[in-house]
């Protein structure tokens, strides 16, 4: 159905790159709770919530792909719709020749 869509170099990071900001972030709530300071909290919860943009940057990315998907799906139902067109055209136009 999508033969004409190509997975990008975007796609093929994102789930490694998922992984590896998961095993980060819990290797710096680690070290932050073997470090006791406020600091150190305080650098984690920045850390986060800039993981937190990036995570929008991503969904942003997802959904403009979903888009160029469903652009893509249009276009094939639209060429679906006009062969459907045609053929009960053609149907109706046989029907009509064989009442005269």
């Amino acid at each position: 159905m999508f033969s004409n869509r190509k997975i990008n170099l975007f796609e093929k990071l994102l789930l490694p790159a998922g992984m590896a900001l998961i095993f980060i972030g819990l290797y710096l709530i680690f070290l932050a709770e073997q470090a006791g300071t406020i600091l150190a909290w305080v650098r984690l919860g920045a850390l986060f919530i800039w993981m937190l943009l990036l995570f929008v940057v991503i969904q942003t990315a997802i959904s403009e792909n979903m888009k160029e998907e469903l652009a893509m799906l249009q276009s094939e139902h639209m060429l679906e719709i006009k062969l459907l067109r045609d053929a009960i055209k053609q149907h109706l136009e046989q029907g009509h020749r064989k009442k005269k």
